[in-house]
């Protein structure tokens, strides 16, 4: 009976989501002094939207081991963002700045920095159900002269693709080809960190990979096999 209960109390709530938006949830960052961008947060709901954000570490990106690290410690800060809690009235719009006080990296840091609603008061006549969404962006903290490095290598008789280079590339499309005449899409696309390699689960022999790579820009590679 209070399983039947709760349901139709549920059914009977009012859901009042708290939204907004980000113009951007990826951002590209060099360990220069001052390098800095901005994520442009908007509240298009009509409550209040009271925002606050969290700052982690990615610690060995992309392979087993890896770790996401909440940064609490002042003393290992090295990703700043300001202002780090925020009241947005409906309508209103507000600059979170990013700065980065990395220095001299042999190899891109990453970061994810989550902006959360927090609950506020729900003004209704009836039970309301409060939806918080929160949203995360990725921060690439980059060597100035990092570069990624991708490389087809067979491994236990399976192709992988590796990125041997300093910074992350995302792998948007990649082709099987015999000839230029002769080329079939893969299922392979995803974010190689670092030092880090995925295998190619197809079956493929001779020709060549091409692939559509994008780091700051984007651009087509071809790999022999």
């Amino acid at each position: 009976m209070r399983t039947i209960t709760a349901a139709l109390l549920l059914l009977l709530a009012q859901q009042a989501l708290a939204a907004m938006s980000l113009d951007k949830i990826i951002v590209y960052l060099d360990d220069s002094p001052n390098a800095r961008d901005d994520i442009l947060v908007a509240n298009p709901d009509k409550e209040t939207l009271y925002l606050q954000t969290e700052i982690y570490r990615v610690d060995n990106p992309g392979l087993p081991n890896e770790e996401r690290v909440r940064v609490v410690d002042p003393k290992e800060f090295k990703l700043l963002v300001s202002p780090s809690k925020a009241v947005l009235a409906p309508g209103e719009q507000k600059r979170f700045r990013i700065m980065s006080l990395e220095r001299n990296l042999p190899q891109e840091k990453v970061y994810r920095v989550t902006f959360k609603p927090v609950v506020g008061d729900i003004e209704a006549s009836r039970t309301a159900l409060k939806i918080l969404v929160a949203y995360q962006a990725l921060i690439f903290v980059q060597p100035r002269d990092g570069s990624y490095k991708l490389t087809a290598e067979k491994q236990d008789g399976k192709w992988m693709l590796k990125n041997g280079g300093n910074v992350n590339v995302e792998v948007v499309e990649v082709l099987h080809c015999q000839s230029e005449e002769d080329c079939r899409p893969l299922a392979f696309k995803g974010r190689l960190y670092a030092g880090a390699a995925q295998p190619v689960e197809e079956d493929i022999a001779g020709g060549y990979l091409e692939l559509l790579a994008r780091g700051r820009e984007a651009e087509r590679i071809q790999l022999p096999l």
